[in-house]
């Protein structure tokens, strides 16, 4: 189990919290992201081209949902009259 701003989703009760969990799903999932790749490289050194190969692929697919969740992030604080920012 992953330590999260909140202990559970049902917990929510504000806004804030919302936007906290959104916005630690996103840091959360490029962490992933990161290690995944480095996974990637290694089966692909290990000769494992294929496993790499989706590995690489799911990454991909971590990527479009993490748009998805910044896009109703930003959804949400435009709304609010903020803004995310991945870099910042």
């Amino acid at each position: 189990m992953h330590d999260t701003p909140l202990n559970s989703f049902g917990s929510m009760k504000t806004l804030e919290e919302a936007t906290a969990m959104l916005r630690y799903t996103l840091h959360h999932n490029k962490s992933h992201e990161e290690e995944l790749h480095e996974l990637g490289h290694l089966l692909e050194h290990l000769g494992f081209e294929f496993a790499a190969r989706e590995v690489h692929n799911s990454i991909e697919d971590s990527r479009f949902a993490s748009e998805h969740i910044e896009r109703a992030l930003n959804f949400m604080l435009d709304d609010m009259g903020d803004r995310y920012s991945p870099r910042g």
